[in-house]
């Protein structure tokens, strides 16, 4: 059956509603009559339950979720916009020299050895990391809390000692940034100056130690973790610590919060790990790693100390691999208490296509659910099993790896063909298996390859070997033989594990419809579930003698043999009732 054939202005607002694949570019998402943010699960969970640490693949939508809870919940906040907390404008380059070069060497000439110290193996640089974020994630929040509690309507209802002591409070911090002309800054931007003025408070504490020290090296090193064990535990210095009481009394009493919000530090950490040569690239890694894990920590005790810092609702968004990789013995808590994992379920996506098609189309609200329908009212039958026939949007979805950002390109492609013809099963499968050549090397790729430098011959020598579309596990480990992704990471267990979490490769189990949220297809006559990274939160899935399946995403691009008499990771609505 065919669907609607748009005009050419139909054709060019379609193609519009799908054009930007980065949220922060997508004007479409910022205007409110356009009703296209979705009010998913996840987001639910950061509304509903405060969750302050959102982690997500890279085009998963995390800055999507930002803008549109900042707009759904801008009442509920002491400003509209909160501190946006901008990553690219983090001091990386001269926090990382400072901390391997002028710590090292202070505690170089302390040992008259002429040597370098290896300072992560006798100081923990994340226990500096984290008070480093907790002591300017707090006075941020104090300034602008301060200011803008000062400029409010509600300043003229203040007390005496409360205005006196937001104000005393204001010129302190201020003070810490050199603002002595007066000139007030709020927002994201005063957080990376703070970050290097509580760096250098370290320094400052091992210049101490060193100039007072007159015992052996492990002495000296004893001393100076006491000292940064005794700062670690201090939620903020004794200047801050009443004022953070007095903003939650008053932000309490008229029912408003601080917001923080942090994104695209994905981006900006790639760029500095890998934009220069590899000289210290070890030391980088190590020093990123400190300072994330530094982030995640403190975010984690200042959430959960609610008598001090109800009145702070951080939502800091973490690249899912970045956060995978940390090695943290709090991981079951944090996972379970302040982390949500932002992961889409076709249906999400599907009312998210719908509402975009719907405003380029301008069709009215009730007929919002049926907007895809209106363009594409047919099934696609699978290319090598012509009578096993999908849906046409879980055609798309079983092709991508449940991300907007994949099926923004996929629209943005069959939109580019339309222009040649009304669509039908060939152009998706057309389009399908051409796009998805385009989003393995200009997204995938793209994203692993700098931290992952091996991933080009991985992915090289799968393609050589001729794998099946689903094998054993340990013919997939045969072909990862002699590889490896990076310095850390050169067995194949360890490969096939990195493989899962980028969507490469994931399980095919047997099943029962009774087994929690899995989705289950009847396939020769066995139940049977695919789980990727995607639709489980599973972090190793694999076991001796597991079944592991190519994501249909990849199956032209590592010529995959097919010869399996069902389809892969085969999609359902039932699925997801």
């Amino acid at each position: 059956m065919a669907g609607l054939n748009p005009t050419p202005d139909q054709l060019r607002r379609l193609k519009d509603a799908f054009r930007e694949l980065k949220a922060e570019q997508d004007q479409l998402l910022r205007q409110a009559e356009s009703r296209t943010f979705v009010h998913t699960r996840v987001y639910r969970q950061v509304r509903d339950e405060r969750k302050c640490l959102l982690i997500g693949r890279k085009g998963s939508g995390k800055t999507a979720l930002l803008v549109g809870y900042r707009y759904e919940n801008h009442e509920e906040y002491l400003a509209e916009a909160g501190i946006d907390i901008i990553a690219d404008e983090f001091p990386l380059e001269p926090l990382f020299h400072f901390f391997y070069k002028e710590v090292y060497d202070k505690l170089n000439k302390r040992t008259a050895t002429g040597r370098n110290t290896d300072l992560a193996h006798f100081l923990d640089p994340t226990k500096v990391a984290t008070y480093a974020w907790k002591q300017s994630l707090t006075a941020s929040a104090v300034c602008m809390a301060a200011q803008h509690i000062l400029a409010s309507d509600f300043a003229g209802r203040l007390a005496d000692d409360e205005k006196r002591t937001l104000e005393e409070s204001l010129g302190h911090v201020l003070k810490l940034l050199g603002a002595t002309n007066g000139k007030r800054r709020v927002g994201g931007e005063i957080l990376g100056p703070f970050l290097v003025y509580f760096f250098t408070n370290f320094t400052e504490l091992i210049e101490a130690a060193v100039d007072q020290s007159v015992g052996s090296f492990a002495a000296l090193i004893a001393k100076i973790s006491g000292q940064l064990n005794i700062m670690a535990k201090n939620n903020t210095d004794e200047a801050l610590r009443r004022p953070v009481l007095q903003i939650r009394q008053i932000l309490d009493r008229h029912s408003k919060k601080v917001l923080l919000t942090l994104d695209r530090f994905d981006d900006f950490y790639d760029e500095f790990q890998y934009r220069q040569n590899s000289d210290m690239a070890i030391e980088k890694r190590a020093f990123l790693s400190a300072l994330l894990k530094g982030l995640v920590i403190a975010a984690r005790d200042l959430q959960r100390d609610t008598a001090h810092f109800s009145w702070m609702h951080m939502i800091f968004t973490i690249p899912m691999d970045k956060f995978l990789e940390l090695q943290l013995r709090e991981r079951a808590d944090l996972e379970s208490n302040h982390v949500v994992r932002l992961e889409w379920t076709p249906r999400e996506l599907y009312e998210l296509v719908n509402r975009r098609i719907a405003a380029a189309l301008h069709l009215p609200e009730k007929d919002i659910p049926n907007a895809w329908k209106l363009l594409f009212p047919f099934d696609v039958a699978n290319g090598r099993l012509r009578e096993v026939k999908e849906d046409s949007f879980l055609y798309i979805v079983r092709h991508s790896l449940w991300n907007p950002r994949e099926i923004h390109m996929y629209l943005k492609a069959l939109f580019a063909e339309m222009e040649k013809g009304p669509a039908d099963e060939d152009m998706f499968r057309r389009v399908v298996r051409t796009e998805t050549e385009n989003i393995i090397r200009r997204e995938f790729i793209g994203q692993f390859i700098g931290e992952f430098q091996g991933l080009q011959k991985v992915l090289n020598k799968l393609g050589n070997v001729q794998l099946r579309t689903v094998l054993p596990y340990e013919t997939l480990c045969d072909g990862l033989g002699g590889l490896e992704l990076f310095d850390d990471c050169r067995t194949p267990d360890q490969i096939a594990v990195r493989l899962f979490h980028m969507g490469v490769i994931g399980v095919r189990v047997n099943a029962r419809r009774t087994d929690g949220n899995i989705p289950v297809i009847t396939q020769q006559k066995q139940e049977i579930a695919y789980r990727f990274c995607f639709n489980s939160d599973e972090n190793d899935p694999f076991s001796p003698g597991c079944e592991v399946c190519i994501h249909p995403m990849f199956f032209e691009y590592l010529n995959i043999r097919h010869d399996e008499p069902y389809v892969v990771n085969q999609l359902t609505w039932e699925m997801f009732a």
